[in-house]
């Protein structure tokens, strides 16, 4: 079960339907690809978190590329990175 992804199709469901019942005929569809996001939700598996291999690394918060955890500054893109929150 992917309740991340039940509770996205829910929302896609609900914003075609009422888009649909305003008169806007075309997003039928959008109701529709909710209730699929739904119904797949149930049938997969929430992935999970994932961990750089090495723990003095963190992912870069643009490129998602390895970096140590002290750097302030990613040495592939160039942005500085943000500070996590305590």
């Amino acid at each position: 079960m992917n309740p991340p992804l039940i509770f996205s199709g829910l929302v896609v469901a609900l914003t075609g339907t009422v888009l649909f019942a305003v008169g806007l005929q075309a997003f039928w569809i959008l109701a529709a690809a909710g209730v699929l996001m739904v119904v797949a939700g149930f049938f997969t598996e929430k992935r999970e978190e994932v961990v750089p291999e090495n723990p003095g690394m963190k992912f870069c918060w643009y490129c998602m590329r390895e970096i140590p955890v002290e750097t302030e500054e990613c040495m592939y893109c160039g942005l500085k990175q943000e500070q996590p929150r305590k």
